[in-house]
């Protein structure tokens, strides 16, 4: 029996080769349906993890914003602590009772700006002022001494005029401190040349 010229005889179509027929295309149709879907599931967690990524460079953005302002706020400290210093040396009053404590807060700030500022400058120039400082209280204690054991300074006139530059030292040196802090406690972007 002839069915004609076609791929499929029809005519000895049966429903085995049916079932088997069926059940190919319904598999075939079956991986398309699950490979699109694959493809979209992919497609979704490639989204979020492109999401995932920005999420994490802006926490690291944040951390890095903390810890400038974090850095900023201990190099202000320092300056403070400076100035503050640089003011109880030309003051030194011997009732002072914060004087322990100023000198105290000084010589720790002068110990860590070894590690916060770029500039080695800025430690040298903190230890001569804590420097000048030592110098200052000394020759008062000295003069002070002398005074009241009532007995004459052979070093009067040279004491006495460090004494006097005091205040003169102690306006230059803030002028200065604007300058030497300048660098690492701007806020603005820096430009490069």
């Amino acid at each position: 029996m002839s069915c004609g010229n076609s791929l499929i005889q029809w005519c000895e179509f049966d429903w085995p080769s049916f079932a088997t027929l069926a059940s190919g295309l319904a598999a075939v149709i079956g991986a398309v349906v699950v490979g699109s879907k694959q493809v979209g599931i992919a497609r979704r967690q490639a989204d979020i993890t492109d999401k995932q990524a920005d999420i994490l460079d802006r926490q690291v953005k944040l951390e890095e914003a903390k810890l400038r302002a974090e850095l900023f706020q201990r190099r202000l400290a320092t300056f403070e602590a400076t100035a503050d210093f640089v003011l109880h040396i030309a003051a030194l009053q011997e009732q002072d009772e914060k004087a322990d404590a100023r000198i105290s807060l000084f010589a720790e700030k002068m110990r860590e700006s070894q590690y916060l500022f770029e500039d080695p400058a800025v430690y040298e120039r903190l230890r001569e002022i804590f420097e000048m400082g030592n110098k200052s209280r000394t020759d008062r204690a000295v003069a002070q001494a002398y005074r009241e054991e009532q007995r004459p300074d052979p070093d009067r006139a040279a004491r006495q005029e460090r004494m006097l530059n005091v205040p003169t030292w102690t306006f230059a040196t803030l002028e200065e401190l604007s300058e030497l802090f300048r660098h690492d406690l701007s806020i603005l972007p820096r430009s490069t040349p």
